[in-house]
């Protein structure tokens, strides 16, 4: 036996023993991605170095045979800067992204070509437990989503956009008709509770994620129901109630309590709730409306306070003439339920141009659709009660230099003034984050609202947790969304005792910049097809109902909409080991940028997918092949910077991997070689 230290520690093997070998029977974690067990290393990745004393050099762990009396150390600095300069060069020129641009836009990243691929496929419970992992609510979320991910879709290069929004509406409502709706696994329980103060989107996520750790969760709300905004703000032709109180029910059956009508400041203290409760997540949401900013303010209705009476089927008299002030989806929403309630001229004043404004383009339209005039450029001075009318004087604008907002920033014109009369005035320029009862029990405030870690959304109080609307200001529900579930991930770590640093950020690269030749060879194999068009209800019924009004699509057309999906980003993208390794390094996946490979993709074998541009040469597909006993087989073709995986004699894929070809695709570290059918750690080579 051969006796060695290896990190201090003594061990005794056997002659020929590789240090990896050694470190292993210690329990010692080497990293690596070319050695393949039971195969003939090839030392060609260099990430398994390690610094044996007495050589000047590093040396590889997988092909170093240990020697009698030999002191090995894994994890010096020394270690660590080869390590993190060996993954930055093998990135250098990477052909490929991680995760799909319309991932990447996603505030909550979810992983559109994971749940899609479900739905392509016929297996909508797949599609529903892929986004239950990162996206809570997806039906409602589905319906009032602005839908960023889709102005990413890459389709939108070549045809249209993928309608990912309805395509998650439709894997959630369709699990929802099941007679088993999908619940995911929930970790004993713990003991732990969690008060979560709002029960809108941002609490509800919240004790989803944490439910299903194992933590109780009670959430207050000052409302009659849960909900928040998406009940009180969302009018029902854009969100049914059933259709969210079917949401809601799911996060119920988890073991989530709700205690409603109970308000923060006069029903209790922030300071009650931390003596009943190891956490608390505050997810108050921004529900303090702006009013006009002008003389005779008094006299116009709040936007969200007129949406939460339409939701309460108790609508205030409105009359025939009915102005609108702001450019957001709550005035938008205002102008849209005006007209349904019999409103004959509805009219929107913004104070800069259709370019500047924050809501969703298609809300505009189908407001101008159902009669609604978008009056840009004008701002209201002054308004005052005439008799039975009101008259509101409004000035003309225009556009100078942009503002803090990125927007171009609006200046009054001399002169321009004009006199608007109308029955009511509705006030929809915006809410803000009621901060009294923070700021009176010793929580610290920024400008939006109740101050919290970027990235662990832990307040200055210990335990005390914030996100969504009640940090940010009013902001989209999907983000609050995420802040919730990057919240519970926070507070599961916090009563773990562990140490509180949110969800793991993982490295990604993305190909850039893309020339048109480069494009041209990613669309090479995609056929253009028109995007599958969503079903609306008549226009005569969305003018005299609140009638959902974008309908859900047909199994045939969701499936046809699926199939659009170019699966792009990687199909190892959570257990890719270069991706692993490069976030434990914190390496730089740009550090080195220049000149890179041309995307170039291989579909001539039936079981696997070959990307060229992501191989980093560590021939492990090449051993595996040559142990498999295949004919042809792969080989290292080429020679310096050109040499890349390929079959011998120029034949396809197909007939140099006649067996081997998932055992090769499952050891690829990089995702260069992959299954046809794999999605996230369906084929893993990462011990997750």
């Amino acid at each position: 036996m051969v006796t060695l230290t290896i990190d201090g520690r003594r061990v005794s093997v056997e002659p020929g023993t590789t240090v990896l070998r050694a470190a292993q029977w210690l329990g010692i974690r080497i990293p690596t991605m070319c050695h393949v067990p039971g195969i003939e290393p090839a030392a060609s990745c260099f990430i398994c170095a390690v610094q044996i004393e007495g050589r000047r050099t590093l040396s590889p762990a997988c092909a170093m045979p240990v020697a009698e009396g030999m002191a090995v150390t894994t994890d010096s600095a020394d270690v660590r800067t080869a390590r993190k300069m060996a993954l930055e060069l093998l990135l250098s020129d990477h052909a490929g992204e991680c995760v799909a641009p319309c991932a990447a836009r996603c505030p909550a990243g979810l992983d559109i070509p994971g749940f899609v691929y479900g739905i392509a496929t016929g297996d909508n419970r797949r599609a529903i437990e892929v986004i239950a992992e990162r996206l809570a609510l997806p039906g409602s979320l589905g319906r009032i989503c602005p839908r960023l991910c889709e102005e990413g879709c890459r389709r939108c290069d070549l045809d249209q956009g993928l309608a990912i929004g309805a395509l998650h509406r439709y894997a959630a409502d369709r699990d929802i008709e099941t007679a088993t709706p999908y619940t995911p696994p929930c970790a004993p329980a713990t003991g732990k509770s969690v008060a979560i103060v709002g029960a809108g989107p941002a609490g509800l996520a919240a004790a989803w994620y944490l439910l299903r750790k194992g933590h109780a969760c009670t959430l207050f709300d000052a409302h009659p129901q849960p909900g928040g905004m998406l009940r009180y703000g969302i009018p029902a032709y854009r969100l049914p109630k059933d259709s969210l109180d079917a949401e809601i029910d799911a996060i119920r059956r988890l073991g989530a309590q709700f205690q409603m009508g109970a308000r923060w400041g006069p029903d209790f203290t922030l300071a009650e709730l931390r003596q009943r409760h190891a956490a608390v997540f505050l997810a108050i949401g921004a529900q303090r409306a702006q009013g006009l900013r002008c003389e005779g303010e008094e006299h116009a209705v709040a936007g969200i306070e007129f949406l939460e009476r339409v939701a309460n089927g108790i609508p205030p008299s409105l009359g025939r003439d009915v102005v609108v002030v702001g450019g957001g989806n709550t005035a938008m929403d205002c102008a849209r339920s005006a007209v349904r309630l019999g409103a004959q001229n509805v009219r929107i004043l913004y104070r800069r141009g259709r370019q500047e404004m924050p809501c969703a383009m298609d809300e505009v339209e189908a407001a101008e659709a159902e009669g609604v005039h978008i009056d840009f450029l004008a701002a209201p001075v002054h308004l005052a009660r005439n008799g039975q009318s009101l008259l509101l004087t409004c000035q003309r604008m225009t556009l100078v230099e942009a503002d803090a907002s990125g927007r171009r920033r609006p200046v009054a014109l001399a002169g321009s003034d004009f006199v608007i009369e109308c029955s009511s005035v509705i006030a929809a320029i915006g809410q803000a984050v009621e901060c009294t009862p923070a700021e009176r029990e010793g929580l610290r405030v920024t400008a939006w609202g109740i101050a919290a870690d970027e990235r662990t959304l832990a307040t200055n109080l210990p335990g005390v947790f914030a996100g969504g609307d009640a940090v940010l200001g009013a902001d989209l529900a999907v983000r609050a969304v995420a802040a919730g579930r990057i919240a519970a991930a926070s507070i599961h770590q916090y009563l773990s005792g562990e140490p509180v640093t949110g969800e793991p950020a993982m490295t990604g690269i993305a190909m850039r910049p893309i020339d048109d030749a480069e494009r041209a060879a990613i669309f090479r194999a995609i056929e253009k097809s028109a995007r599958v068009p969503v079903p609306r209800i008549p226009m005569e019924q969305r003018l005299a109902s609140f009638d959902e009004v974008e309908r859900a699509l047909p199994p045939d057309d969701a499936a046809r909409e699926a199939r659009r999906c170019m699966t792009c980003g990687c199909r190892k993208q959570d257990c890719c080991l270069v991706r692993s390794l490069a976030n434990e390094y914190d390496v730089d996946v740009y550090r080195f940028a220049g000149a890179r490979r041309r995307f170039s993709q291989d579909l001539s074998h039936p079981e696997i997918v070959y990307e060229p541009g992501k191989c980093i040469s560590c021939d492990a597909c090449v051993r595996i092949a040559a142990a498999a006993g295949e004919t042809l087989g792969l080989a290292m073709i080429g020679r310096g910077f050109d040499v890349t995986v390929a079959v011998p004699f120029g034949q396809p894929l197909s007939e140099g991997l006649r067996h081997a070809a998932r055992q090769c695709a499952e050891a690829c570290p990089s995702g260069a070689l992959a299954l046809r059918t794999a999605r996230s750690c369906d084929s893993c080579s990462l011990s997750c």
